[in-house]
């Protein structure tokens, strides 16, 4: 599919406790040229010392980084959000940081990011929540879905921690479900 040069759409993704294993899957199935940015929300401690990019170097070849405020979002690239700051999506297309209140407890905070997107006039391809100890991200998917972007959920049954999945389920029950063998079909699907 021809994609104009002005054109930038986001697949989003989120997840906190259990979650960690499914994006080290889901950056294995990342093929060179992407034709959107990637962006990835995992909550993390602000004492967390890991670099996700280096962490996940060798599962793709597909340009990894944690932004800096104001670096201008780039298809055929993946993100992550830096430790105990916000990640916010601007509709000039850039970055920024917030290093507000925390959201349930959480900086990042998934429905920042998610919210954020929604709101900024970029196009989503797909938002994806998968497994978590809290509500954060319900907000964020109910509001994507909303404005008629594509929302996925992890089947809660499945999820290590099922409360983040089943929260968005009860905000707004009309999120397609990724269950079982069909999960990383539908993520492969997405990434296509």
């Amino acid at each position: 599919m021809a994609k104009d040069n002005g054109s930038l759409s986001l697949v989003l993704i989120g997840g906190s406790s259990g979650s960690f294993a499914i994006f080290e899957e889901i950056i294995r199935l990342v093929r060179n040229p992407l034709s959107f940015a990637l962006i990835f929300v995992l909550h993390r401690g602000k004492s967390s010392t890991a670099v996700l990019p280096e962490i996940f170097k060798n599962k793709t070849n597909v340009a990894m980084s944690e932004p800096y405020h104001l670096d201008p979002i780039e298809a055929n690239s993946i993100y992550f959000a830096y430790p105990d700051y916000h990640l916010l999506i601007g509709p000039d297309r850039r970055f920024y940081y917030d290093c507000t209140d925390k959201d349930f407890f959480s900086r990042p905070s998934i429905d920042a990011t998610f919210i954020s997107a929604a709101v900024s006039g970029i196009s989503v391809k797909a938002a994806m929540l998968f497994s978590g100890s809290s509500a954060d991200g319900a907000l964020g998917m109910k509001t994507l879905a909303q404005k008629g972007f594509p929302t996925y959920v992890q089947n809660p049954a499945e999820a290590e921690s099922p409360r983040m999945p089943e929260q968005a389920l009860l905000a707004y029950e009309k999120h397609r479900m990724m269950t079982g063998a069909n999960l990383f079909s539908i993520i492969n699907d997405i990434l296509q």
